[in-house]
């Protein structure tokens, strides 16, 4: 009961993200589930600085990473105040649009991360998620999430993206890196380190 309700949780926070990062979401059978507010509508673009000084007010930590592959750099971060969610833009094209960009990381409080080991039987369970232990942070890796529309905005073939999920001090880090390789994608998490002013 505990493996589902862990899944569950897991599914749901997958799709909120998918929501955020595509115009609209579709099924595997191509239903319609729904437009989503376009994150543009209630957030604000911001510096780094201010993102950490916000974080700092809600006594969080922000870390991102340090090693960077394909040339990404940082183009963006879009802030919602209350409750605090921010998506980091990076793209070696200069694109600010988290719809597009060809990586984001969408950071979000979280109250109860789960263990190495329950992350460990969720990825016994499918053939396209892996569990890690990075920097002692539980990481969950699918390397099969559905994507929607994504690719189809990105211009990309398939239905499905790379997608991490790292728990860090008491954040929810939501990785979506259609580009890269599952390899890089990890080395990139391992260089994740506390931003401060």
């Amino acid at each position: 009961m505990r493996k589902r309700s862990k899944s569950f949780i897991e599914a749901l926070a997958i799709l909120f993200t998918l929501l955020i990062l595509a115009s609209s979401l579709f099924n595997q059978n191509g239903t319609e589930l729904g437009q989503p507010a376009d994150f543009y509508t209630f957030s604000k673009e911001v510096s780094l600085e201010e993102l950490v000084d916000v974080a700092n007010n809600y006594n969080k930590a922000i870390y991102l990473p340090t090693d960077l592959p394909d040339n990404l750099e940082l183009t963006t971060l879009y802030l919602k105040y209350s409750p605090l969610i921010s998506i980091v833009v990076y793209s070696a094209e200069g694109n600010k649009d988290y719809k597009t960009a060809e990586l984001t990381i969408e950071i979000s409080a979280s109250s109860s991360p789960p263990s190495y080991n329950e992350l460990v039987s969720q990825a016994e369970a499918s053939e396209y998620k892996s569990a890690h232990l990075i920097n002692a942070w539980p990481v969950s890796v699918n390397e099969r999430a559905y994507a929607g529309e994504i690719n189809e905005v990105r211009g990309g073939n398939g239905d499905y993206i790379l997608l991490i999920i790292a728990w860090i001090d008491g954040m929810r880090y939501l990785i979506c890196c259609p580009t890269l390789t599952k390899d890089n994608a990890v080395q990139m998490v391992a260089s994740m380190s506390l931003r401060t002013k």
